[in-house]
């Protein structure tokens, strides 16, 4: 079984989770079973994507994301299996109760690099607003240009995909895969 490409390994439980981290825990039922302070994604067979937490105060609990979406930290990812243009993409992000990617930082940039490592160009939620010619993301912030730069041109109908360990300008009416986000529930 593959989450966006990243290998699962089975637990003890009979849980399947996804090999990332020193903190991961085993989710079985949705309930916690590791230490209180792990907090990390599992992913039980036939189930959605989980984020287990453990609060002393509230309980455990786990959040979700929808089946065939990669937990990570507070989002939940959905990598497309189709190509198409950029805003034929974020329609359909939009249709799934999500948005093309945006990325906050570094970390950030380096999970979704490593999710996209083995694809070719991937549209993220990154294009070029007129008449500023400013890079602009999906949710209305400016691109932070200590975060990465977009490699090419800053011309109108550009629009930005990720390629292994760069950030492209490519014309919005190229048929790439695309990567929607949402908050996990």
């Amino acid at each position: 079984m593959e989450v966006l490409g990243s290998a699962l390994t089975q637990a003890p439980t009979g849980v399947m989770i996804l090999p990332r981290s020193p903190e991961l825990c085993q989710c079985a039922a949705r309930r916690l079973t590791k230490p209180p302070s792990a907090k990390a994604p599992c992913v039980s067979a036939g189930e959605a994507a989980q984020s287990c937490e453990n609060d002393q105060t509230r309980g455990s609990g786990c959040k979700l994301c929808p089946r065939h979406w990669a937990p990570h930290r507070d989002k939940c990812y959905w990598l497309s299996q189709e190509s198409k243009y950029w805003s034929r993409g974020r329609d359909d992000c939009s249709r799934r109760g999500a948005h093309l990617l945006v990325i906050q930082d570094r970390e950030e940039l380096e999970f979704i690099q490593n999710i996209t490592r083995n694809q070719n160009e991937v549209w993220i939620g990154l294009n070029i607003t007129s008449p500023g010619r400013k890079w602009t993301w999906v949710d209305g912030s400016s691109l932070n240009q200590t975060l990465f730069t977009v490699s090419g041109p800053a011309e109108e109908n550009s629009c930005a995909a990720v390629k292994t360990n760069r950030i492209k300008s490519e014309s919005c009416n190229t048929d790439y895969k695309w990567i929607c986000q949402k908050e996990r529930q």
